[in-house]
């Protein structure tokens, strides 16, 4: 069976008007597990970092807070989630971040500006991941990081149909999964080296209840047995480097 999203003739508008109407209820990914991911790469103090998708901007503000000598530039498709980073920055009193609206995929990224580049649970939603990763590459100052967190494609590939079609209902509007394998293939094409995935297992039983329902509704319909797809159901964080020379 084909995710839903593959039938949608217009993702990207999609993902805009799902996210215009989100109310940033959650943070998908662990803030300080960014920040010590960033530190492992010894990013410098006064680094200038791009944070591309960044939601409800928990991950921005955290980074920012962590690196006060640096500067963290936030991108995002949406009006709705500049307005909610911007509210979260305030009230923390963090200064050092900035808010815009702007697309990943066509915005042009200067070269060996950056020393890190943050993508949380985007690139499912990416069109072309493998030419947002080049120009990731590019945008990097030597020695600079590119971590990104998405769920993983299990390696057994009679269950990548059930995947597919379970997390484009359970994460609305995405489409774009693989293995962790071709990711690792896809980062090494592009350059970057000493790549490591901080591994986190998503039990279904954990997520929200309309999580579960579309879920479970996708292994009745693929006749997958629960306790075989949650032992699958992994994501990660990984961490890439661009070389110093």
């Amino acid at each position: 069976m084909p995710s839903r999203l593959r039938q949608n003739p217009d993702p990207k508008s999609a993902v805009i008007a799902f996210y215009s109407q989100w109310h940033g209820e959650r943070t998908y990914v662990n803030p300080p597990t960014v920040v010590r991911a960033l530190k492992q790469r010894d990013i410098p103090p006064d680094a200038r970092m791009l944070d591309i998708g960044f939601g409800n901007g928990e991950i921005a503000v955290t980074v920012a807070e962590a690196f006060p000598q640096g500067w963290v530039e936030g991108i995002d498709l949406t009006e709705k989630n500049v307005k909610l980073a911007w509210d979260r920055a305030r009230g923390r009193e963090v200064s050092n971040v900035s808010f815009s609206v702007a697309d990943a995929e066509i915005l042009e990224l200067p070269a060996a500006h950056y020393d890190a580049v943050l993508a949380m649970q985007v690139m499912q939603f990416i069109a072309d991941p493998d030419a947002l990763i080049r120009r990731v590459f590019r945008a990097l100052r030597p020695g600079g990081a590119f971590l990104f967190a998405t769920p993983f494609l299990p390696p057994d590939p009679t269950l990548h149909p059930f995947f597919l079609d379970a997390y484009a209902r359970v994460v609305p509007n995405s489409f774009q999964y693989r293995t962790e394998d071709a990711w690792y293939g896809s980062l090494f094409d592009a350059g970057f080296e000493r790549i490591y995935t901080a591994k986190a297992h998503w039990d279904p039983d954990g997520q929200p209840e309309a999580w579960q329902q579309a879920y479970r509704q996708a292994l009745a319909e693929h006749n997958l047995d629960y306790e075989t797809a949650r032992r699958h159901t992994w994501g990660g964080l990984i961490s890439a480097r661009k070389p110093r020379t």
